[in-house]
């Protein structure tokens, strides 16, 4: 071979040995992040970057949805407080019922009126509850909406006692221990006539440091006043969100399951014994993931799959859903703690009881959410719609129908002043057969106004259906549930 040719050779070897190590350096990998960038198997700098903030953006999103249920507690406490202009140190019943009365309350029910409190033990102390005998069921509920003792009718004394907190053994009741500072107590009494009436107040409810000479307990009817100012308790969408978080975490002790959840918050600027002072930065990961966490809260909450949620879909195709998702209230089981019931349920209402989620035929309560039409349409205030409920729903007691404001979780706000239909409802039409046709949208059918309620335009909403003492043919599923249908 000639000089020239081997020089030339070598040269093209040399080029092509320098092309393929430049491409072997600068590989590049499509991930559902985008492009991340290798030198060798080495990530650059760059794409190193990128996987760190996205590290903090999927932690403070995932948060969300670990929050969520105490969330709701946490905007429900100030929000009642604000409300009924009270303080952290007062014990007091607040008495909501009615239209306006359950209004700032997530999913609250219309038809049964509530008796219930929220006590900071680490502000008042210990708390004694002394409950009468009737027919008042209810629950005693820790910060994370986990049930910590069932009301249900019999009466006795109980001792609401937070972390820490030493008391007397000599105490005469049952001492309830919670693992958080914060409880809900409430109860309703599901009679009617006198004897219901009577019971809502028959409650006694005391700081233990008063329990020599207790004092009349105060029940104080929530009847807001136009012009007044209402909290809501729906969870905060701006950084009020992470500042009651930080307040959680500075006021109650860890629970062993949060562990690494507190590693995260700890990235994210929230560390027990520390001011909450995020950065610049730090601000808008926490703001963008609290976007998408509210976002993915509701996918898990309105749109619940049988993959993440097996028993929560009624029937084959009915349209609606187990609003507790299948829940078991205690939340911590045997192998797991539950993760997924309880941001889908945290996301739209409050409190969880044994009752919620009894399998006894004839006892409890049983919740069915719709949140979209027969097409798979968003419930659109605009439109207007109709449901059929067949003959004889599967409720020992009554079932009711209530409609809900996607945005907040909130009955919904009409000029007719009501959100509910029931089978208590004086005049509800029924067809010849015993079935119900219910309808919903900005006007009402022509002759139908009693089984209407109003929607409003630009404001899509939700459904429940609630059975008290829900019978077998709800358990089975026997009993067929309809989609709600855009009427055309």
């Amino acid at each position: 071979m000639k000089p020239k040719a081997l020089i030339a050779l070598v040269a093209g070897c040399l080029l092509f040995v320098a092309i393929t190590t430049s491409a072997q350096a600068n590989k590049v990998q499509e991930t559902y992040l985008g492009t991340l960038e290798y030198q060798d198997q080495t990530i650059t700098k760059k794409t190193a970057e990128l996987l760190h903030r996205q590290i903090l953006l999927q932690r403070a999103t995932q948060l969300v949805t670990w929050a969520m249920p105490m969330m709701n507690f946490e905007q429900l406490y100030p929000a009642m407080l604000s409300n009924q202009k009270m303080s952290e140190d007062d014990v007091f019943f607040s008495l909501c019922d009615g239209y306006d009365g359950v209004y700032p309350y997530m999913t609250a029910n219309v038809t049964t009126p509530y008796t219930i409190a929220m006590s900071d033990l680490s502000k008042t102390g210990p708390v004694v509850l002394d409950l009468p005998a009737g027919e008042i069921y209810g629950v005693v509920n820790n910060a994370w909406m986990q049930p910590i003792k069932e009301i249900n009718g019999k009466p006795g004394k109980l001792l609401l006692v937070g972390p820490g907190q030493q008391v007397s053994k000599d105490f005469k009741g049952e001492i309830v221990q919670s693992d958080t500072f914060l409880v809900l107590y409430f109860y309703r009494a599901l009679g009617t006539g006198k004897e219901a009436a009577e019971l809502r107040t028959a409650v006694q409810v005391y700081k233990l440091s008063d329990a020599a000479n207790p004092p009349k307990t105060n029940f104080v009817k929530y009847e807001p006043k136009p012009g007044d100012k209402i909290e809501l308790n729906t969870q905060p969408r701006d950084m009020r969100f992470w500042e009651q978080v930080n307040d959680y975490v500075q006021r109650e002790p860890m629970a062993d399951r949060d562990r690494f959840f507190y590693a995260w918050l700890k990235d994210l600027g929230i560390e027990k014994g520390k001011p909450f002072k995020p950065t610049a930065d730090q601000k808008e990961i926490l703001q963008q993931g609290l976007d998408v966490g509210m976002a993915m809260s509701q996918a898990i909450s309105f749109n619940k799959t049988r993959n993440m949620f097996p028993t929560a879909l009624y029937g084959k195709n009915s349209g609606f859903e187990d609003a507790m998702a299948g829940m078991n209230p205690k939340i911590d089981l045997e192998n797991y703690s539950m993760f997924n019931e309880r941001a889908s349920y945290g996301f739209e209402a409050t409190t969880t009881s044994a009752g919620m989620v009894s399998r006894t035929p004839g006892e409890g309560s049983a919740y069915l959410g719709s949140y979209y039409d027969s097409d798979g349409n968003a419930l659109m205030g605009g439109n207007n719609y109709k449901l059929h409920i067949e003959p004889n729903p599967p409720a020992a007691n009554f079932w009711s129908v209530t409609v809900y404001d996607i945005e907040n979780r909130l009955i919904i706000r009409n000029e007719t002043k009501r959100s509910d239909r029931s089978s208590r409802t004086e005049g509800l039409i029924k067809n010849t057969d015993g079935s119900v046709d219910l309808y919903f949208g900005p006007k009402a059918p022509a002759g139908k106004e009693v089984n209407w309620i109003q929607t409003n335009n630009g404001q899509s909403f939700f459904v429940y259906l609630r059975l008290y003492g829900p019978e077998q043919a709800y358990f089975d599923q026997s009993f067929p549930m309809n989609k709600i249908e855009k009427i055309k």
